[in-house]
């Protein structure tokens, strides 16, 4: 049994293909190497396919083999998502190369790629250039940018470590047999660019968005069948893909859905187009041009084209130049040349292309909404028109390359004649905190999505604004003008500081953990008086709390009916999970659609979990949502092949049946990190090896391998001449020298063997892994992988539980850190303390 490519199996292998050129430049620059050679080798394998293809249907219509070789040579036969691939760029196949040397004409025969030893970048190029020549429909300028030749400081990349890069794409199968769902690639090339960006920090941000940032823009525009859809600053071209993918879960046709793009930067505009192919959208049209200065989208009459919904995260706070300027009229408001004012140009120029019913969202530095000048005259523009419907602000420290908070504006054409008012969301506060950037969590973008659909009025959160008291204030759009969403001052009770007590106002604040968790408050707090509470007897420490909230009963009992609840939904929603699986009995079947499990399954979802309390509804939809995005691979995988021992986790098959392996692993990566860090400590300054290690840094063994050859010449010339010296101390102090050694040689003899042992062992893991999966049955992997589908949704919602009750533990630690100890109690240890420091005093004779 062929097992299919996974999309985890194949994000492993490119990021072994990455491996490989890691330490020679940075992600920035050989992000080009991998799209490239990811495309080159995806074309070479469709030609194959399609040749394949070709061969079987020519022969079947009687053609002689000599025609059908002459006929697979055609170029019309190849088109859509197939390319014609020329010889000398084919990866499986040698070709005939005819030169002319000394006046005469040689036939040299020439290996495939996937063999070529010897000046592997120039073959490389070739191969690429080639396929673009043959190709130019499609791909003129896409490929020829991309150079395996080029110069990394003061070198370029060797032959051995091109053809090592080329190896790593040999083990990639790329026909669509090979591909577990239809998209496969897609993901592939989304999580690739997604990698590049979180390595290549603040250039990043000139080709990718963060995908929650594009889910809101998107869920805002809303396409519909039918439309087109614009991106003028494209990047590499998730907006219009995401808008493609959103139209297929609402059960609409991607096909119906026209996209148009431009990005001025050539590599990135390169890397949108392979990325609209490898996605199967061989109709996008992208474009590469200034935006500002030459929009290059037109219609028949050389006009700027309209768009039904405009989408966009353009460059951040850039200059621009007015020199030559095409289609001017689209600038109402011209902005400063200098000063880094383009941002509303952008604005500007989408607003012209937008249709008169058109919607359209973009990403905006903050300080478009408050500075004055001719950004203030825009914003008039936008507000007397009725165009600005929404004001979205975001939390700081999203976005690649800049820490600054963004908002998103949002354009609609429809009924802005009628349109009095402005909707203010203040999003700020609600996010994750990661380590590089925040990250907008699933709820915060679905209260997002809800707070625009619903345009009302929803307290420290979204505000409808009245275009009258905009006005009012000089068009300063500043979102916290009009959207206070500062949390309240920390309350404080003097009288309960001085004198002890917990105020009852301030724990009845907290009445929806009360709620949730009946009895836990009485448990919690014994009464004082009609005004304070005190801390029940059985939380004596701060440090009780914790254990007291997870261990108690009605905490307990709660998280356990969610649970049973959300175990019930499950076990009554399975079957339309399992429908998902193509039906055995009609294979030709349309495959099922894996977009409308989703939105079935979350309207159903939301209902089971309605009448509790724990969780929001912003919560429950959010963590629903991140589940199917999470395992959206796995659920196309199964519409498209059924329950195959593919989508097993490698580890998941190693725990139940090499459980040695792993503890044998585990413990090599153990004790390899532990000498790796004994070594890095050893290099730092003031370093004492105190634990008797044996180890040293690289100053210290070559001044010791330096002195032990010192000794030992003594040693030798002491023995001829003894007045030259004792011989024999020469020789103890030698010995002692190489002791010494010895001790830090048996140490890095023993990093080399765990290296040796864990590349061993990761080679036999896979081994043992792909027999074990090969004798997987179907049914066998059907029922692992609902069990394994099912404990990712118990899990996923019991994260969201424990954030409840750490939330409910922090708030009385809060109640605790504030009233548990009277400032009296403090004054008296204070005194305590001073009067037996000065009884000290007194013994030593200090009076």
């Amino acid at each position: 049994m062929k097992l299919k490519l996974t999309l985890s199996r194949l994000e492993n292998l490119l990021m072994t293909a990455c491996d490989d050129l890691r330490g020679s430049m940075d992600a920035s620059e050989y992000k080009e190497y991998i799209f490239g050679m990811l495309f080159l080798k995806r074309a070479s394998d469709l030609f194959d396919q399609r040749q394949a293809e070709l061969r079987k249907q020519f022969a079947a219509q009687g053609m002689s083999p000599d025609d059908i070789e002459g006929a697979l040579i055609d170029s019309d036969h190849y088109s859509g998502k197939y390319f014609f691939v020329p010889p000398r760029a084919r990866w499986n196949q040698g070709w005939q190369e005819a030169v002319v040397e000394n006046g005469e004409k040689k036939i040299i025969d020439r290996p495939a790629l996937k063999h070529v030893k010897e000046n592997v970048g120039s073959a490389l190029n070739k191969a690429l250039e080639a396929i673009e020549d043959h190709n130019m429909d499609a791909l003129q300028d896409v490929l020829k940018g991309i150079n395996f030749n080029r110069k990394i400081g003061q070198r370029t990349l060797d032959d051995d470590t091109l053809a090592d890069f080329v190896q790593n794409f040999e083990k990639i199968p790329l026909k669509d047999s090979d591909f577990e769902f239809p998209d496969l690639l897609g993901a592939a090339y989304e999580w690739l660019i997604k990698y590049f960006a979180d390595s290549a920090g603040k250039k990043a941000g000139e080709f990718y968005t963060p995908a929650e940032v594009v889910r809101i823009c998107v869920e805002i525009c809303d396409p519909e069948e039918g439309m087109s859809v614009y991106d003028p600053t494209v990047g590499s071209g998730g907006m219009l893909i995401q808008m493609r993918d959103y139209l297929r879960e609402k059960g609409g046709s991607a096909d119906e859905l026209a996209l148009f793009g431009q990005e001025k930067m050539g590599t990135t505009w390169s890397i949108c187009k392979m990325n609209m192919l490898l996605h199967g959208i061989s109709h996008a049209d992208i474009r590469q041009e200034d935006t500002l200065r030459e929009p290059q989208h037109l219609d028949e009459t050389n006009e700027l084209k309209r768009f039904d919904r405009v989408v966009a995260n353009p460059p951040f706070s850039q200059n621009y130049i007015k020199k030559d300027l095409k289609f001017s009229g689209r600038f109402p408001v011209m902005m400063p040349e200098k000063g880094k004012k383009a941002d509303l140009m952008f604005v500007q120029h989408m607003l012209s292309v937008l249709k008169h019913n058109g919607r359209m969202a973009t990403v905006m530095p903050h300080g478009v909404l408050f500075r004055g000048g001719e950004e203030r005259e825009a914003r008039k523009h936008f507000i007397e028109h009725g165009y600005l419907e929404a004001i979205i602000g975001l939390p700081g420290n999203l976005f690649y390359g800049t820490g600054i908070p963004a908002c998103i504006l949002v354009m609609n054409k429809a009924g802005a004649a009628n349109r009095d008012h402005v909707l203010f969301i203040n999003a700020d506060r609600e996010y994750r905190e990661g380590k590089a950037q925040n990250h907008l969590r699933p709820e915060d973008i679905d209260k997002i999505i809800y707070a625009y659909r619903a345009n009302k009025d929803i307290p420290a959160y979204a505000r409808r604004v009245p275009k009258a008291e905009i006005v009012a204030e000089d068009y300063n759009c500043n979102i916290r003008r009009y959207v206070d969403n500062a949390p309240p001052p920390e309350p404080h009770d003097v009288r309960a500081h001085l004198h002890g007590g917990v105020p009852k106002m301030e724990v009845e604040s907290l009445a929806n953990f009360w709620q949730n968790y009946p009895q836990l408050k009485d448990d919690a707090f014994v009464s004082r008086d009609e005004t304070y509470l005190d801390f029940a007897p059985v939380l004596a420490d701060k440090r009780e709390i914790a254990d007291f909230v997870a261990s108690h009963q009605s905490v307990m009992s709660r998280h356990e009916e969610f649970m049973q609840t959300l175990e019930n939904w499950w076990q009554a929603n399975l079957p339309i999970v399992e429908a998902l699986a193509p039906d055995a009995a009609n294979q030709e079947g349309k495959p099922r659609n894996v977009y409308v499990m989703r939105r079935s399954l979350l309207a159903s979802i939301e209902q089971a979990l309605a009448r509790q309390n724990l969780l929001t509804p912003f919560q429950v939809r959010g963590a629903f949502a991140n589940y199917v995005d999470v395992l959206k691979a796995d659920f196309k995988s199964i519409a498209a092949s059924g329950w195959g021992p593919e989508l097993i986790p490698d580890e998941d098959i190693l725990q139940s049946q090499f459980p040695e392996v792993l503890e044998a692993l585990e413990q090599a990566q153990s004790r390899l990190a532990e000498l790796q860090a004994l070594f890095a400590a050893a290099d730092e300054e003031d370093f004492e090896d105190s634990d008797d290690t044996g180890v040293m840094n690289s100053e210290q063994v070559k001044s010791l391998k330096a002195r032990l050859k010192e000794t030992k010449g003594m040693a030798k010339l002491c023995k001829r001449d003894p007045n030259m010296g004792d011989a024999a101390l020469y020789q103890r102090e030698a010995e002692q020298i190489e002791v010494q050694l010895e001790r830090h040689k048996v140490l890095e003899d023993e990093v080399k063997t765990l290296k040796a042992t864990i590349k061993g062992i990761e080679g036999k893991r896979d081994e043992l892994v792909q027999s074990a999966r090969e004798k997987i049955s179907t049914d066998e992997a059907r029922t692992v992988i609902i069990e394994r589908l099912r404990q990712l949704l118990m899990n996923t919602y019991r994260a969201y539980l424990r954030a409840d009750q750490r939330a409910c533990i922090k708030a009385i630690e809060n109640l605790w850190g504030k009233y548990a100890v009277t400032a009296k109690t403090i004054e008296a240890e204070r005194d305590a303390a001073s009067q037996q420091l000065q009884a000290f005093l007194v013994e030593l004779g200090y009076e």
